[in-house]
């Protein structure tokens, strides 16, 4: 029992966003995260439509808005599956990747 949030195994991780076109517009996004996704994007590599979708971990008095980071946005958050690594959540980005990108 020790592959779920609370147990040993938490698992941190820091990815980039490449979809964020969730088609069930609830504000999931595919992040390729360092160190368990590939660098390649090809169909012998992974993907970014093989990502897994994660869901973003927003405060509770939040706008009713969601608006998910950007495509090419660095973000950080866990697996809630632990160390299976298939059910990510985003807790906050970088901000001085963003700032990087838009000068």
């Amino acid at each position: 029992m020790k592959n779920f949030m609370g147990k040993e195994g938490f698992y941190w991780w820091q990815g980039v966003v490449e979809d964020r076109m969730d088609p069930l517009k609830i504000g999931r996004c595919r992040v390729r995260i360092l160190g368990v996704h590939t660098d390649d994007k090809s169909a012998s590599g992974i993907p970014t439509s093989d990502l897994p979708w994660a869901m973003l971990l927003l405060p509770v008095n939040s706008e009713e808005k969601i608006v998910p980071p950007k495509d090419g946005s660095w973000v950080m958050g866990f697996f809630r599956d632990a160390d299976n690594c298939q059910d990510p959540v985003i807790i906050g980005f970088f901000l001085e990747y963003l700032r990087s990108f838009t000068k």
